[in-house]
């Protein structure tokens, strides 16, 4: 329950995160307007290639509870452990153009996409999906405004401040 509580907490920088990397592709933008039988599914996948390149949760802080084995030796019981989340889906042994925005991709990840079953997994989905249908039915030639390319910043969480867009 503690993880599921602190997603619902990190859903607006992976919103932004989210209509950013929409905003920045154009042709992926026009699909989904295009409300064709393939929007809802590449809307979908969009948002899990979002939280694979662009997660919310840069570093969580855990404790090991038993003694875990890894590439570098043994980490005892009780013992800190930083998860570096943010650098694991740009991991290149992993993924391939780890820092390109690619839905489409071949070696997608689902672990990417939060705790299944976590009711605020599935409402950022549900917000990102029929939130950017929303925006597109009022804005349908929304694009960034004159001159702005959004920043992500932040240490332990991280997504944009500021989307700044024109109508047309």
């Amino acid at each position: 329950a503690d993880d599921c509580l602190r997603q619902a907490g990190l859903r607006e920088r992976a919103l932004a995160s989210f209509l950013a990397n929409m905003l920045d592709d154009p042709d992926l933008l026009a699909a989904v307007a295009g409300g064709g039988a393939g929007a809802g599914m590449l809307v979908r996948r969009a948002w899990a290639e979002t939280l694979r390149r662009d997660p919310p949760v840069q570093i969580v802080l855990r404790r090991t509870r038993t003694e875990v084995r890894v590439s570098g030796g043994t980490l005892p019981a009780g013992e800190a452990v930083a998860c570096l989340i943010g650098a694991a889906g740009r991991d290149p042994a992993r993924f391939a153009a780890p820092d390109r925005f690619d839905p489409l991709r071949t070696d997608a990840d689902p672990l990417f996409s939060g705790p299944a079953g976590c009711p605020a997994v599935l409402l950022g989905l549900l917000e990102a999906e029929h939130g950017l249908r929303a925006l597109l039915t009022a804005m349908p030639r929304i694009r960034w405004a004159e001159g702005f390319r959004p920043t992500a910043s932040g240490v332990l969480t991280r997504g944009p401040r500021t989307l700044l867009v024109r109508p047309s």
